[in-house]
């Protein structure tokens, strides 16, 4: 197993279990290790992931600098008509969308997105990932038509092949508000229906055919579009699943 891999599996048990402080400290260690040693995959790696962390706990100040650093990387590197270039952009204009700063981080979704469809294959669910997350900061600049086509775009790889529900259930649910904000929520009380119930049924179907530590994440996130909406059974249902999983993989609530 390479060092990047031994990194990956050792986060993704630190981010299940919810130890987000033991996280940072080993990726501040390992971009350390990765600009010492000359290791650019340690590197980008450690500082790519940092961008999620700080972003997820709300940290934006960490989350910037974070995404400073990986500008620079990419720059200095000559990397950023590349893949994992435009991967980096992709994480950083999600870390300006989040932190209400979406018309700063739509260039950054523009740039993946012209890389990511230069040089991945049209059905590679990277750019589904993309199109998803470049729809929310279109819906923030009330650019509803193009984020919806976003969605669509994104619908249409993810169907392509099997296992892809979560992502399915999260994106139907995205277009809710979109339609909402569009249309107002009596006129688009039809669409907003229709994609709750898709929602539902890939939800459903996502149940024990999908990592645990991400179908809890997914469940959480998917609970208060549905409580939104009434949809109060199915907001009990998925939280009560989430705590289920997050229990039996020993999470805590951390405190940083």
């Amino acid at each position: 197993m390479s060092d990047v891999s031994r990194i990956l599996a050792k986060l993704d048990g630190l981010f299940n279990s919810k130890q987000y402080g033991e996280a940072e400290r080993l990726l501040k260690y390992w971009e350390k290790e990765g600009q010492n040693s000359g290791d650019d995959k340690v590197y980008y790696l450690a500082v790519n992931e940092q961008m999620g962390l700080y972003r997820k706990l709300g940290r934006r100040d960490d989350a910037m600098a974070a995404v400073d650093k990986m500008v620079q990387y990419l720059d200095r590197k000559h990397r950023r008509m590349s893949v994992e270039g435009a991967t980096a952009l992709l994480n950083a204009g999600t870390v300006y969308k989040a932190f209400g700063q979406s018309e700063e981080g739509l260039p950054f979704f523009e740039e993946a997105c012209f890389i990511y469809e230069e040089l991945l294959k049209p059905d590679d669910k990277r750019l589904a990932g993309l199109y998803n997350n470049m729809s929310s900061a279109l819906a923030d600049l009330k650019r509803y038509d193009e984020a919806l086509g976003m969605c669509e775009k994104a619908l249409g790889i993810l169907a392509k092949s099997t296992g892809n529900e979560p992502e399915e259930a999260i994106t139907y649910l995205n277009m809710t508000g979109m339609y909402e904000a569009r249309d107002g929520i009596e006129k688009a009380q039809e669409s907003i229906e229709a994609c709750l119930l898709k929602a539902q049924e890939k939800l459903a179907a996502a149940d024990g055919k999908t990592e645990e530590g991400y179908l809890a994440f997914v469940y959480d996130k998917c609970a208060s579009t549905f409580a939104y909406y009434g949809w109060f059974a199915e907001k009990n249902l998925l939280m009560k699943r989430s705590e289920e999983i997050y229990e039996r993989l020993g999470a805590g609530k951390e405190v940083l």
